[in-house]
């Protein structure tokens, strides 16, 4: 850096360190900095990438191999991608282009700007063996070819990560190339049609002029035949959509929104190519090249809420791990999950995902299931266990004997059912395709009417307020009024944090029905605490030195809780002999004192005494559903906690709401009914909907015989919820929910509580009045143009001006709904 310059960058960065900290901006690229990365030290940066390319441009080229393979504020996941040098991974996801040179993707976590493509397409400078790294930021992914002899594709991976950018083998998905043919084509069709629109409508302009100041004959024509020339276009290329629609309407004697839409384009291109032949009359292109692209537009809406409806495939890749520890000759290696095979064995770490359906035939430990079965207490397993894929092993290493794998699991049977239960779901039919039938008729028997009654004033009067009726009330507005209204309405409740994935979820909840909800995560926060204590306090630091040798989310409560109660400040004591047994308790002896806490169970199989005092105390932590955790020194007990999943704070306000509105709410959840109960009780709920300890296929069961009946809805955040929500009218995931629930639900709060479920109804309720009103609105302007046309008082002309003002009408009602008016920050 030349040292003339050196005192005014100094200054210079000075200022911008001060500035973005006051701002809480990236220093390099001015976007804001998340909370986690606003550390002490200056200045601030959102990335990684803009981290490293802010020393670059700062001449710090020297350091740029030191700042990668030292960088301390890039969080690293600690992975070692063993899985991906396996034979098996680079025939699944690599392609080899030559001889030991091959190509992959990887989608990449964590980008953010151009500053990491620029970071990320530096990769073959530094690493030796990586000839080309193309990044696209708009999916997030990157394309590598590596030499396979200088470099391994797990160091590959290990770079990357230690960047930031966690990598992810790209993940075969034939609906998703159907999707992205089918968008192509759908933008093609909207490019077109918006082409021809706008170059109609200019050179409209210039024939509406001339008609005022006088034009020459032949620019007059010519104007004219250009105009006819591209709406042909418009009408044959983008436009013939609405053609097939209205021929498969007939065909099949269903009422469809094509219907008028393709009648009324016919008469206006053929009325339009008529008068250009015989060089006067209204031409109607403008209008129509404006139609088609206006209804484009809605329909492209339409696919793409369709699309969000049905993004449900590849969930199973989402549970179930991507790697697995294979037992081989008493060897363990990391493999990917596609080698994995009946009869094969595996090791399964405690704190890992189970990645098949096996028997444990070595171990002891507890598993949290609470994925499939949606009970919150783990599940005590020893030698000759089953256990599920999809599953967390808790406590202690376990080996098993692989039964099942893949779509054969238990949680692959499970996602088959939430894709069936998807991909059958039949949309609602529209209010404008049951309208369309009568409109068409209604139409067709007005133009002959009009026809008959101006037939004496003579042929060419009568024919062309005939033509002025069937161009001014072409349905344009018809067939905006509800896609304009739906995707303002979800454009809201983005703002509010509830994406809404399926536009007849606004049809389907504006009328009460029956709604289920899951406990776990939805009417509860789903982690465990501690209540309320009785006893003596001055045993915490004794309980936690105990607890903290187990892993287990009861254990992990206390702790946290007496970390809170006490401080984080740790008491030395000498432990010995501890012993833990899984799901029941743990003793041991802290400074020569023999401790035990645990259930009444464990606690009096250990010999200890519980007195009365205390027993009340547990009878009526359970009665109100929570969990006993029993302290005894010497065999006597000192202290008792109630341990259970706190309600939520606006569950209780937001059920009675409901109800009062004529919703009749109901539970179905996976814990036992001990827990359920009581919460069914404190939340006023009918004992008659309240069902415990059901499995995920018995709710999907339940579910499936409500909506039978009727309007059903299910709010879960679990696997175990996933094939109820896809098959229930309205599936809805809430804030902190599993992937695979997400994907299976029409909706998704994206923040904690109930309140935001009411919101959405009351949003659906009122953008479907937007949707009556937009209707209304389009069919009294039609009813009103009809009469002007039938009593002649408009010609062809006005009737072309006149038929956008309808659309006009229901954009400005659409955006006047009231629905999900305020933002959430």
């Amino acid at each position: 850096m030349r040292e003339g310059f050196t005192p005014l960058i100094e200054q210079t960065h000075e200022s911008e360190t001060t500035s973005q900290q006051q701002q809480g901006t990236c220093i390099h690229c001015n976007l804001p900095v998340p909370t986690s990365r606003q550390t002490d030290e200056q200045p601030w940066f959102c990335c990684a990438g803009c981290e490293v390319a802010y020393a670059i441009l700062q001449d710090m080229d020297a350091c740029l191999l030191e700042e990668l393979n030292n960088s301390e504020t890039v969080p690293s996941s600690d992975l070692s991608y063993e899985e991906m040098d396996h034979p098996r991974f680079r025939e699944l996801y690599a392609h080899e282009i030559e001889p030991g040179l091959f190509r992959i993707r990887f989608h990449l976590e964590g980008m953010h700007c151009a500053s990491c493509v620029f970071v990320i397409e530096k990769l073959p400078d530094f690493l030796p063996g990586v000839i080309s790294a193309r990044v696209n930021l708009t999916n997030t992914s990157v394309d590598l070819i590596w030499d396979s002899a200088s470099v391994s594709l797990s160091e590959i991976a290990r770079t990357l990560d230690r960047l930031g950018y966690r990598p992810h083998p790209p993940q075969h998905n034939d609906a998703e190339q159907i999707y992205q043919r089918e968008n192509r084509k759908y933008l093609i069709r909207l490019g077109i049609a918006g082409a021809c629109a706008g170059n109609v409508m200019l050179i409209a302009f210039a024939l509406y002029a001339g008609m005022f100041t006088g034009m020459a004959a032949e620019h007059l024509n010519l104007f004219r035949w250009t105009s006819a020339a591209l709406a042909l276009v418009s009408i044959v290329w983008p436009g013939h959509v609405f053609f097939k629609g209205a021929f498969s309407a007939i065909k099949t004697r269903s009422p469809h929104i094509d219907l008028p839409v393709a009648l009324g384009i016919t008469i206006g291109g053929v009325a339009g190519l008529i008068n250009s032949l015989r060089g006067t009359g209204e031409i109607y292109f403008d209008s129509l090249t404006v139609l088609i692209f206006l209804l484009l537009v809605g329909r492209y809406i339409q696919f793409r809420q369709q699309h969000r409806a049905l993004s449900h495939l590849s969930l199973l890749k989402s549970i179930t791990p991507r790697s697995a520890r294979l037992i081989s000759n008493d060897e363990v290696a990391t493999v990917p999950i596609e080698v994995l095979k009946a009869g094969d064995q595996v090791e399964v770490r405690a704190g890992d995902v189970i990645p098949a359906d096996g028997v444990v035939y070595s171990g002891d430990s507890t598993v949290d299931e609470s994925i499939l079965t949606g009970e919150a207490r783990p599940r005590i397993i020893q030698t000759g266990a089953q256990v599920t894929a999809g599953t967390i092993n808790l406590t202690s290493p376990i080996r098993l004997d692989i039964e099942c794998v893949g779509e054969n699991t238990r949680i692959g049977r499970l996602m088959n059912l939430v894709e069936l239960g998807v991909s059958s779901k039949l949309p609602l039919l529209e209010l404008a395709n049951r309208i369309a039938g009568i409109f068409v008729l209604t139409v067709i028997v007005l133009a002959i009417v009009c026809l008959g009654i101006w037939w004496s004033s003579g042929v060419k009067i009568a024919v062309s307020n005939s033509i002025s009726l069937l161009i001014v009330t072409c349905p344009c507005a018809l067939g905006l009024a509800t896609p304009l209204a739906l995707a303002v309405a979800q454009g809201k409740a983005a703002k509010r944090a509830i994406l809404i994935n399926s536009g007849d979820v606004i049809e389907r909840l504006s009328k009460p029905g029956l709604l289920w909800l899951d406990k776990t995560g939805t009417l509860t926060y789903g982690k465990m605490q501690v209540h309320e204590w009785h006893g003596d306090r001055s045993f915490f630091p004794q309980i936690r030195a105990m607890e903290q040798q187990v892993v287990h989310p009861i254990a992990s409560a206390l702790t946290t809780w007496i970390d809170q109660q006490i401080g984080t400040e740790k008491q030395e004591f000498a432990l010995r002999d501890i012993d833990y047994s899984p799901g029941l308790g743990i003793r041991g002896a802290l400074d020569g004192t023999q401790f035990a806490a645990g259930s009444e169970t464990y606690i009096t199989e250990q010999g200890g005494h519980v007195p009365l005092e205390f027993q009340q105390k547990i009878s009526e932590y359970r009665q109100r559903g929570l969990t006993a955790v029993i302290v005894v020194a010497e065999g006597e007990t000192q202290l008792v906690l109630g341990i259970g999943d706190d309600l939520r704070p606006d569950a209780a306000a937001t059920i009675q709401k409901l109800k009062t509105e004529g919703w009749s709410v109901g539970i179905l959840s996976g814990d036992h009914s001990e827990i359920v109960t009581p919460i069914a009780s404190r939340l006023n709920i009918d004992p008659e909907l309240v069902h415990a300890a059901v499995r995920p296929e018995e709710k999907l069961k339940i579910i499936q015989e409500s909506t039978r009946r009727g309007i059903t809805v299910m709010v879960g955040d679990g696997v175990n919820d996933s094939a109820a929500l896809a098959a229930a009218s309205v599936g809805i995931a809430v804030h902190g929910g599993a992937e695979a629930s997400l994907q299976a639900a029409a909706v998704y709060l994206n923040r904690p509580g109930l309140a935001p479920l009411k919101e959405l109804i009351d949003g659906a309720h009122l953008t479907n009045h937007v949707i009556y009103r937009n209707l209304l609105m389009s069919l009294v302007y039609n009813v009103i143009a009809a009469g002007l046309a039938i009593g002649g008082l408009i010609n062809p002309l006005i009737a072309a001006v006149l038929m956008p003002i309808s659309s006009l009408t229901v954009l400005i009602l659409s955006f006047m709904n009231r629905a999900f008016q305020e933002p959430y920050s």
